[in-house]
């Protein structure tokens, strides 16, 4: 098996560095796989394993220059490739942890942060708390077995130094920036029209009975509340999740046809 190894990467070299190079870029990149808690080593074994599996498959469909700066532009357009996939799911993504922030903020709890790993900033705990139901629906839905399936496909309807020739791609992209807010408002609308509430009614009873401290009843009060009512929310989610998921699937298809 190894001198099969040997012989592989010495007829078919720059194919397996430009295989390799376009799975690695998309483990660097991809927000689910860019985490920190995703360990740099487990993504190098892993670009190597699937470049070397697909090597042998490509090589009869694929022709590569040996010429080093039409490599090294091939390398520039994969990397092109992989972040434009990686950008969309990244609004979406945005887009839940600006929801979660701005709902977090409206419980009270603006001043409780944690490390978001993906990002390397502080977030809210609600931020974060949508974030990891976002792992768990990428991974429960198969998001991750289409990306694969993207990923070979690729190779196929994608060759190296392609993509950075189609410019509606970028344009699509731009359009699609909106789903930051999109994303965000039907995340928080819910929560922000029962705590707007709660607060009207607060400040009834404020007026009506002076003699109570209504800054203290209110904290308990809002986060009680609007953790309760975000228990509910938290139904709607794996919806909301499925459909811009869909979008995803729909983009990677687009990006095939091109």
């Amino acid at each position: 098996m190894t001198p099969d190894i040997f012989y592989l990467l010495e007829k078919h070299f720059y194919l397996f560095l430009l295989i390799f190079f376009r799975i690695l870029f998309l483990f660097m990149i991809f927000p689910v796989f860019a985490a920190t808690f995703f360990p740099t080593k487990v993504k190098l074994a892993l670009s190597l394993v699937l470049a070397l599996s697909l090597t042998p498959y490509l090589s009869h469909h694929l022709i590569i220059s040996m010429n080093p700066f039409e490599l090294i532009y091939y390398m520039i357009s994969d990397f092109f490739l992989m972040f434009i996939i990686a950008l969309f799911l990244r609004f979406i993504l945005g887009g839940l942890q600006l929801g979660g922030e701005l709902v977090g903020l409206q419980m009270g709890f603006g001043l409780s942060q944690t490390f978001d790993p993906s990002s390397g900033v502080s977030m809210p705990v609600i931020a974060q708390f949508l974030y990891f139901i976002f792992l768990l629906l990428f991974f429960t839905l198969d998001i991750h077995h289409f990306l694969l399936y993207f990923l070979v496909k690729s190779f196929y309807e994608l060759p190296p130094g392609v993509l950075l020739k189609e410019e509606n791609i970028f344009k699509f992209l731009i359009k699609k920036s909106h789903l930051v807010f999109d994303i965000a408002v039907k995340i928080l609308a819910p929560l922000m029209v029962f705590m707007l509430l709660i607060n009207i009614v607060l400040a009834i009873i404020g007026r009506l009975l002076p003699q109570i401290n209504v800054l203290f009843v209110s904290f308990p009060l809002t986060l009680g509340l609007g953790l309760f009512f975000f228990g509910i929310m938290l139904f709607l989610v794996p919806r909301i999740f499925n459909q811009y998921f869909n979008q995803f699937n729909q983009f990677l298809f687009q990006i095939l046809k091109y």
